[in-house]
């Protein structure tokens, strides 16, 4: 892979070593692109080379990483977001079989390495740690919905989208509908949980590690070593499943190289148990949203506002990503324009704006991001819109959009696979379609 071969002179090299040179090309004005026909790859079946190992057992994942004299590692970080690590007796687990030494890592964690996996991992169980709950200790789900409720009516919010004057049109609507809806913080627990393998000198810092970001594992790894980046190497290893995990946030990578730099030139991997991942994600954010309509004495929608209250991952991942405390990623699929991440129905008056507010819960990118819940919230509330009018939804969405003709066409496509308007199947009782 990544080869560049002459075929005539069977000259080969990679295209790591001509990017360089190629950068400082200039680019042809017209490119002439492949006729269809001639097309070698695109729009065939081909087997993935990986399958046979992967259906089989032989494909290596982190978790299966093996380095000559290789040690490992379990982790136990404060179960209180914030929290520190007051005490801990090493002495009472340090001459257990296996155990090789008894760490804390950075303020709140603490580490056994050992033998084998399992040793570390039930010494740590049997290991008497004293903490510092922090200020968060007595933080709550139940605490932090009453804050995200309160902020569904806050004066102060950031606005994504609007047009006209929905709060005049909504204070002069015929008859208006209205609807509250939540969602809750998701851990992405991937198959595997989050591990690291490192392998640390004072002059050469090695990570071998499952990431859907390379650059942000080795800045982890150069952080956390004291090492430049130049004197830090990243191995990529096929990930157990990421979905955003083991993409902008690398805090096992840090654990690891901590762990090792306390045991120059040994490789330790550490292998965050299940216990650990669920407790220590990086959640999707939670949040609610109120919607109220305004509807016209024909059942027409005339106003819509669309409050969301909660978190925001960009304040919590990459705060100078923020705009003006505005966190744009919040209104994806709500913005105006755009055929990607656009609204699409058009409203005469329309307000969609986020009161942020921020829990001591670390978040993270989760696939689909915030796409997830915006799409419940707007499709859930057309479907109470069009039962409070007696309005088939289909008809409903299709007036709406009427001016975002790449969102109707999904739509109506949708619509004619399923056979929407013919009487569905009866299956066992329920009506399927």
């Amino acid at each position: 892979a990544s080869v560049i071969t002459h075929t005539p002179s069977g000259r080969t090299t990679t295209y790591g070593k001509v990017a360089a040179a190629a950068g400082k090309l200039t680019p042809p004005a017209d490119v002439q692109l492949k006729d269809p026909k001639d097309w070698k790859l695109v729009g065939k079946r081909l087997a993935r080379l990986d399958t046979v190992d992967k259906v089989t057992g032989r494909q290596v994942y982190g978790a299966d990483l093996q380095l000559p004299g290789m040690l490992n590692a379990a982790i136990k970080d404060c179960p209180v977001f914030g929290g520190k690590v007051k005490s801990f007796n090493a002495a009472a687990i340090e001459k257990r079989p296996g155990v090789k030494k008894v760490v804390r890592v950075g303020d709140s964690a603490v580490a056994v390495v050992a033998d084998t996996w399992w040793r570390a991992k039930t010494a740590l169980d049997a290991l008497p740690i004293e903490w510092d709950w922090g200020e968060h200790a007595k933080a709550s789900s139940a605490e932090f919905a009453k804050v995200l409720k309160a902020a569904l009516d806050a004066t102060e919010a950031a606005v994504g989208n609007q047009n006209g004057d929905a709060k005049a049109a909504l204070a002069g609507a015929a008859r208006k509908v209205e609807a509250v809806y939540s969602y809750p913080h998701q851990n992405h627990a991937t198959m595997e949980p989050m591990n690291a393998t490192v392998r640390y000198t004072p002059e050469r810092c090695e990570v071998w590690t499952p990431t859907q970001n390379g650059e942000a594992a080795l800045a982890a790894a150069s952080e956390a070593s004291g090492l430049p980046p130049a004197k830090c190497e990243v191995y990529k290893l096929h990930l157990g499943g990421g979905f955003g995990r083991r993409g902008a946030v690398h805090d096992w990578v840090r654990q690891a190289v901590e762990i090792a730099r306390q045991m120059p030139g040994v490789p330790v991997k550490l292998l965050w148990s299940r216990e650990e991942d669920m407790l220590h994600g990086r959640y999707h954010p939670v949040t609610q949203c109120k919607l109220q309509a305004g509807l016209d004495a024909q059942g027409n929608l005339t106003a819509l506002h669309m409050r969301i209250s909660g978190q925001s991952i960009l304040a919590g991942v990459a705060p100078a990503s923020m705009q003006n405390g505005r966190d744009p990623v919040v209104f994806q699929g709500l913005n105006p324009g755009g055929p990607e991440a656009s609204f699409g129905y058009s409203v005469p008056n329309l307000l969609i704006d986020h009161a942020m507010r921020n829990p001591p819960v670390p978040v993270g990118f989760w696939r689909g991001v915030n796409l997830n819940q915006n799409t419940i919230y707007v499709e859930c509330f057309l479907d109470e819109i069009a039962h409070a009018t007696g309005q088939d939804p289909l008809a409903l969405r299709r007036k709406l959009l009427g001016n975002s003709p790449k969102h109707l066409g999904v739509l109506d496509a949708v619509a004619k696979a399923v056979g929407w308007g013919t009487p569905p199947k009866d299956v066992k009782g329920q009506k399927v379609y």
